[in-house]
């Protein structure tokens, strides 16, 4: 069964490996705001958080795939953001995000947030989330 773990600040360095290629990838999809080392910066510093997909009683302990949060104090509301949402069989974790949502709520926000790819708006649906906002970009 995959599972959605929580890695702490102390294991970030242990699981980056195994993690890397998917933020990677995550990151040229979404505009090169930051490269992989800048989000593991970041996860060390405490400053966004690392999750895992694992199915941790496959012995080969098989690894699905990876999201990263970052918890943002605004003015007036304090957010969960998901910064990086990816992996494999999302059929198999999608409904994970509850336990992302408690996180948030434990950590006290007020709202979750995400900019993502289309095909997300169509997932989250199930999951009570509306579309908002729609974001634009050019390359200069």
């Amino acid at each position: 069964m995959v599972e959605l773990i929580f890695i702490p600040q102390k294991l970030v360095e242990k699981v980056w490996i195994k993690v890397e290629p998917d933020v990677k990838s995550a990151l040229e999809r979404s505009g090169q705001y930051a490269n992989s080392n800048h989000i593991k910066q970041h996860c060390l510093k405490n400053e966004m958080q690392l999750w895992i997909l694992w199915n941790k009683e496959n012995k080969d302990k098989k690894y699905y795939g990876v999201v990263i949060t970052e918890v943002i104090q605004r003015p007036l509301i304090k957010v969960l953001n998901i910064r990086i949402m990816v992996g494999n069989n999302r059929e198999n974790w999608q409904h994970y995000i509850s336990i992302i949502e408690d996180f948030a709520k434990q950590n006290g926000c007020d709202k979750m947030e995400l900019i993502a790819r289309p095909g997300w708006e169509r997932v989250l649906k199930q999951f009570n989330y509306t579309k908002s906002h729609v974001v634009l970009d050019k390359n200069l």
